[in-house]
């Protein structure tokens, strides 16, 4: 090997012998000394050095040492082989060396090797990355003997509902566990740890967050082992573009040209979807279902009657996933916890967002909890309360002051909103009763803001006085100056 520094770091692999770089390999074979991580690098490895070569496990070894020992062989001229477990790069505690060696004037290179993380995504056969899933891994540990950050704990990373690689927390895993419940994963979430990943010994266990636990302390396991938490783990994702016949990209046509959803698929999006994991919660969702006229989705413990979705106990919040963008509207028999957790990695914006309802088991309030004007939800929640006797629960401010907002007003006359980033400047104009100038159709004046003395109708844009704080226009676009206005379009 061409040494081109006197200190080489590198990845040793996560265990199995095979499973480290040529590069590195070489370096093994060629270098003066070795100072190697002996509690975690395959011993194996160590066979391929030269039978003169000095061997130092650093296992028992100080930082002041382990420079000592670096420094001793360059002075003699020799190559120093600092292996570390995995990838250097990650928990490899090479940065404090490499602060030294700087202060020494000694230069070094690193071998990138394969991480552990790596090692046990393939054991498990498993991607880390699904579409539609999760886009993000998140590679981090508990704090131990040394600290996190602020803001890097487990809860607050947890709150991503990411694909989690959990490096060095396995003997802590009762409270791992529970940091990440606190921080949004649901009890159903699976995770899988794989102790030794890639060793001849490895061992995979295959759980939720709220089994792992119970499970990994049954198996003694308590180091050497890698913990994935995630959605991932259920292999349901979509389909990667790259492969699509219709996807084109630098090296491929594809078969079809990137047009707008077709009209047929719009036009299939269902109307309501009603859920229910409970056996009361299911004979008041089918209730519910029936007078609605929804799609019914329960547990398949519940078998009540033939026409419902069966769904297996811990497959919520895949079905909420599948179902999210074919239905207008979703109603929940369950806790608002429970579904708040479900539907967060969903929420995408008011404009598209769909209807989202909770109800208790019995039936005594409904509420309104997602996309209440734009979706409807807050129109459903009235629908409902009417026909179940629910109290309807409705926060939007609008609605609260019984004033009709203008997004409202839009998603009931079917408008489209053309510049929809003014919906809260206008709203909170109607809220402070500040003076609006409408230029709708006479009949909705009428009907919704006729008796506001703030708001006025107008024929055209000529009739705006100076002194109007806001503009609300139909099917026009005009320049109103520094008078913050909203457009909106009918649809035929």
């Amino acid at each position: 090997m061409n040494w081109t520094s006197p200190v080489i770091f590198a990845g040793a692999g996560p265990g199995a012998t095979d499973l480290i770089s040529v590069r590195a390999l070489e370096a093994v074979k060629s270098a003066d000394m070795i100072i190697y991580a002996g509690s975690l690098v395959n011993p194996e490895i160590l066979k391929s050095a030269r039978q003169d070569a000095e061997i130092l496990d650093s296992a028992a070894m100080s930082l002041e040492e382990i420079i000592t020992a670096m420094q001793r062989c360059v002075q003699t001229k020799g190559h120093i082989l600092r292996l570390h477990t995995g990838d250097p790069s990650v928990y490899g505690a090479i940065g404090e060396q490499i602060k030294e060696l700087d202060k020494l004037g000694i230069s070094y290179e690193v071998i990138p090797g394969v991480s552990s993380v790596f090692g046990a995504a393939a054991a498990l056969k498993t991607e880390l990355t699904l579409p539609g899933v999760s886009q993000t891994i998140i590679l981090t540990r508990r704090p131990g003997r040394t600290p996190v950050p602020e803001g890097q704990d487990i809860k607050s990373l947890a709150s991503h509902k990411a694909t989690m690689a959990i490096f060095l927390s396995v003997s802590e895993i009762s409270e791992l566990t529970e940091e990440l419940l606190d921080g949004g994963y649901s009890l159903d979430t699976p995770v899988s740890a794989v102790s030794r990943a890639t060793w001849p010994d490895q061992k995979i266990i295959r759980a939720t967050i709220g089994t792992i636990a119970e499970k990994i302390k049954a198996e003694g396991i308590s180091r050497q082992t890698m913990l994935i938490v995630g959605d991932v783990l259920k292999n349901s994702g979509e389909a990667s573009k790259l492969y699509d016949a219709a996807f084109t990209h630098g090296y491929r046509k594809g078969t079809e040209e990137i047009q707008p959803l077709p009209a047929k698929e719009v036009q299939s999006i269902k109307e309501c979807a009603v859920y229910a994991i409970s056996e009361a919660g299911s004979l008041k969702a089918k209730e519910l279902a029936e007078k609605l006229g929804a799609d019914l989705f329960l547990q398949e413990k519940f078998k009540l009657c033939e026409n419902a979705v069966y769904f297996e106990s811990g497959a919520l919040e895949e079905t909420i996933r599948n179902n999210w963008k074919n239905y207008k509207s979703h109603i929940f028999i369950m806790a608002t916890g429970i579904v708040m957790r479900k539907i967060a990695p969903l929420i995408k914006s008011k404009l598209s967002d769909p209807a989202v309802l909770v109800c208790d088991e019995k039936m005594q309030f409904v509420i309104s909890l997602l996309s209440g004007h734009i979706g409807g939800a807050n129109r459903l929640a009235a629908r409902v309360s009417d026909l179940t006797g629910a109290q309807a629960v409705i926060t939007t401010a609008t609605d609260v002051q019984n004033v009709m907002a203008f997004d409202e007003l839009a998603s009931i006359r079917k408008w489209q909103i053309q510049n929809p980033e003014m919906i809260k400047t206008l709203n909170s104009a109607l809220l402070e009763k500040k003076k609006i100038a409408v230029r709708i159709p006479e009949e909705d004046f009428k009907e919704f803001y006729a008796e506001n003395p703030k708001i006025k109708l107008i024929r055209s844009s000529s009739d705006i006085s100076p002194d109007t704080d806001c503009v609300v226009i139909l099917d026009e676009l005009v320049n109103t100056g520094d008078i913050p206005c909203l457009f909106l379009k009918s649809v035929m």
